[in-house]
């Protein structure tokens, strides 16, 4: 399972560094946050650095799109209806001339937020947009999978809408999914098993699949083939929040808290706490091991008082990516048995790590990951029950 970059505010240099210093990668790029004349510049960096681009078009809300979204130009005008044939032509139309013209590796098509009623809906305007793009390209399509918290949750409208996937002339599926109860860290178990059933019968007919605005809870999907997760610096490039593509207003970044991501314990801690645990004499505890130390924090272990150093939230934000695609590495399996074998072994131990930590009153807050240990292993023994053995054939094909 690969990383992606998730983009969003302020992430165009960072994403240049990134995919520079690890060789290869792919940036999904956010129309909400880069203007049109912008974009195939930027293209051309990540490009010549060793990555790839896909265009995300972010029409989850058309009727109500951001006004940064509805400045480009396959933006439906006001009041216009996107099934109407011209319109969504257009549509159409413009996006393919933006993919040609910034060399997208694949091409995303536009999906709105789907709701049970509106599967069928959904499904036409996505079919005919693929019929389009087939008869004017070679390239992948990735048909867009935004999915409304109550669909992931009911498993009969999962298992109907993965049936009429099967028919759809796409290469794979980029999810949108809007998290249970808005939770960054999701706790509701049925929601995490919604997730993993639509990712395990889409992959076992063959599809590519991308899950979206994802964080390190994302890393379960492994179990399930999934190809790449995709996540960002920002906690809205890491769980999707509608709001951000719909507020006619800028985007509002205000100033937060410095965050440390702890790898072995699936956790984030305030970067602050590491004063007390340096002063109580555990700081050692925190300190990344192995193939996760990189540059990034490696500051905040050297001797000084942590909150003295240069660490900083885009040392933070590297910090995390970079922890967060070896961890897809490491879940990048050969089997389905070594997969979950690998995943189960970094959840205890995340467990043990949380536990201990706990014991001396750290916490992650609401970034802490103690609320998804018993969701992702429900989630786990219920898709190894449903689809455990045709992964575990498959695994190789898929």
């Amino acid at each position: 399972m690969e990383l992606y970059l998730q983009l969003g505010h302020g992430m165009q240099s960072l994403s240049q560094e990134l995919i520079k210093k690890w060789g290869n990668g792919t940036a999904i790029i956010s129309p909400v946050n880069m203007p049109q004349a912008k974009i195939a510049p930027f293209a051309k960096k990540i490009q010549a650095a060793g990555g790839q681009v896909l265009f995300d078009p972010q029409m989850f809300y058309p009727k109500e799109g951001h006004l940064k979204l509805q400045a480009y130009d396959y933006w439906p005008s006001e009041g216009c209806s996107i099934s109407t044939i011209g319109i969504h032509e257009n549509i159409n139309r413009e996006l393919l001339r933006i993919n040609n013209d910034i060399g997208t590796s694949q091409i995303i098509l536009p999906g709105i937020e789907m709701k049970e009623d509106k599967f069928e809906y959904s499904l036409g305007w996505m079919s005919n947009s693929a019929n389009y793009f087939n008869k004017k390209t070679d390239k992948e399509l990735l048909a867009t999978l935004c999915l409304y918290p109550e669909t992931i949750r009911n498993s009969a409208s999962i298992e109907a809408l993965s049936e009429s996937l099967r028919s759809l002339p796409v290469s794979g599926y980029y999810i949108i999914p809007h998290p249970s109860n808005n939770e960054y860290i999701v706790s509701d178990p049925i929601w995490v098993i919604g997730m993993m059933k639509l990712i395990s019968c889409l992959k076992l007919s063959k599809r590519k699949v991308i899950i979206g605005y994802t964080n390190h809870q994302g890393l379960v999907y492994s179990l399930a083939h999934a190809d790449a997760i995709a996540s960002g610096t920002y906690m809205n490039t890491r769980s999707f929040v509608p709001g951000k593509f719909k507020s006619p207003k800028d985007d509002d970044i205000k100033q937060k808290s410095t965050w440390y991501y702890l790898p072995s314990a699936f956790t984030e801690y305030k970067a602050a706490l590491l004063d007390v645990a340096m002063q109580r004499g555990y700081l050692d505890a925190f300190a990344p091991q192995g193939e996760y130390k990189n540059l990034y924090s490696e500051m905040l272990f050297n001797g000084a008082l942590p909150s003295s150093t240069n660490y900083n939230e885009t040392n933070s934000f590297k910090h995390y990516l970079h922890c967060l695609k070896i961890q897809c590495g490491l879940l990048s399996k050969e089997s389905y048995d070594d997969a979950c074998s690998a995943y189960e072994f970094m959840l205890n131990a995340a467990e043990n790590h949380i536990k201990e930590f706990k014991k001396r009153g750290m916490t992650g807050q609401n970034r802490d990951f103690a609320p998804a240990i018993e969701a992702n292993r429900i989630a786990m023994c219920a898709n190894d029950e449903d689809y455990g053995l045709r992964l575990k054939l498959d695994w190789g094909s898929i």
